[in-house]
C-alpha cells in the first residue's frame, strides 16, 4: 500500500482528521502523525497510507500546498531510505578511545 509523506502539520493535528481529510480523495487504510518521544508533541509530519497507488497519487497533488489548520501543508509520495544511504547523510566514524598510561594521563 502506498505512504505519503505530509510535512508542515501544526501541532494540533491528530491522525484521525488526516484520514478524513484524505479520504476525500481515496480509500485510506492508516494515517500517523510523528510525535516526540519525550514530550509527546508532534514534530509537524506524518504519513497517510492509501489502498490504491492511483488515489495516492491524486492526493500528492490535490492536497500539496493547501491549508490545514492555518498552514500550508506539503504533501509527497513517500520514499523508502535506499540502502548504503546513511553513510553519506553525515553518518560520523566512532573514535577509539583514548589509552591512558598508569599515571592517569592520556
Amino acid at each position: 500500500m502506498p505512504r505519503i509523506y505530509v510535512g508542515n502539520l501544526a501541532e494540533s493535528v491528530t491522525r484521525d482528521e488526516l484520514r478524513a481529510l484524505f479520504s476525500k480523495v481515496g480509500r485510506v487504510s492508516g494515517a500517523l502523525v510523528i510525535t516526540d518521544k519525550l514530550t509527546g508533541k508532534s514534530r509537524g509530519f506524518g504519513f497517510v497510507e492509501m489502498v490504491e497507488v492511483e488515489d495516492a497519487i491524486n492526493a500528492a497533488v490535490y492536497f500539496s500546498g493547501t491549508e490545514l489548520e492555518g498552514r500550508k501543508i506539503h504533501v509527497d509520495p513517500f520514499r523508502p531510505q535506499e540502502p548504503g544511504a546513511a553513510k553519506y547523510r553525515g553518518e560520523r566514524k566512532r573514535r577509539a578511545p583514548a589509552k591512558r598510561s598508569s599515571n592517569g594521563t592520556a
